[in-house]
């Protein structure tokens, strides 16, 4: 089949999650196995077997994700990034996809996350169902579920080492760059945050469960799960001076959809 060369699906993992990026092949393959894009993985070391057939595998033995991303050549001036412990749950919309594609192109944006990642009250296009990220708002910048314009996304590729940083101090960093932050109304991306602390979230291991596959690893514990609602409730406190907290301090918590 002849891919599609506006935009590269790129799957960042790496050798010690090698089960769980099994796991994000096997949802990826039931839920969206007429993807019209290329797709890439980018890991730092090859795994033995792969349960989808990617265009290209990128090793690169760098500890960091976003300094393995370097050595990704992209060729379609749009990229949707997508890490192996965020599983897919549902059938993709093909034309959803592209119809973002367009959004994205016409309003100039940077990203545009199809979905929610933290939640906006900032209305951009009623009629088109988009909202909107300002300059200065908490995480403004996400690695979930995120189309990114290709020269953007390499001008944090290229500031950052790793994906929890660029989301630390990108809020600052994005002001700098004349484009827009928007994200979808609607979770136009049907995938869940699976792994939290090496652990899998309850949702996740029902999900692997109803498909009949075992998980390796454990589920969350419920202290756990107190710890982080407590953090993501003093977080909607005040998100904005929060989160400039942590870039200052190197800490955080990010809220989830």
């Amino acid at each position: 089949m002849e891919k599609n060369r506006e935009c590269t699906i790129l799957v960042t993992s790496c050798y010690a999650y090698r089960d769980v990026l099994r796991n994000f092949e096997i949802f990826f393959r039931k839920y969206w196995s007429d993807c019209p894009f290329p797709v890439y993985l980018n890991i730092d070391r090859p795994v033995k077997k792969y349960a989808i057939d990617y265009d290209e595998v990128i090793i690169s033995d760098h500890k960091e994700n976003l300094l393995r991303m370097r050595d990704v050549t992209f060729k379609t001036p749009y990229v949707l990034m997508m890490q192996d412990d965020h599983f897919l749950f549902d059938q993709v919309d093909n034309e959803k996809i592209l119809r973002c594609i367009q959004y994205a192109r016409k309003y100039h944006c940077g990203n545009l996350r199809l979905l929610q990642d933290p939640k906006t009250a900032v209305v951009f296009s009623k009629t088109e169902r988009l909202l909107e990220y300002k300059p200065g708002s908490a995480y403004r910048i996400s690695a979930r579920g995120g189309l990114w314009n290709t020269e953007y996304l390499n001008l944090f590729i290229h500031k950052f080492k790793d994906l929890w940083e660029m989301e630390r101090y990108g809020k600052s960093f994005s002001s700098q760059i004349p484009m827009r932050v928007l994200c979808t109304r609607d979770r136009i991306l049907p995938m869940i945050d699976a792994v939290h602390k090496g652990c899998y979230e309850e949702f996740a291991c029902a999900l692997l469960e109803a498909n009949g596959i075992v998980p390796k690893r454990k589920q969350i514990s419920s202290l756990s799960k107190a710890k982080e609602s407590l953090k993501g409730a003093v977080l909607e406190i005040n998100p904005a001076l929060i989160t400039d907290i942590q870039a200052k301090l190197n800490i955080g918590y990010k809220m989830k959809y």
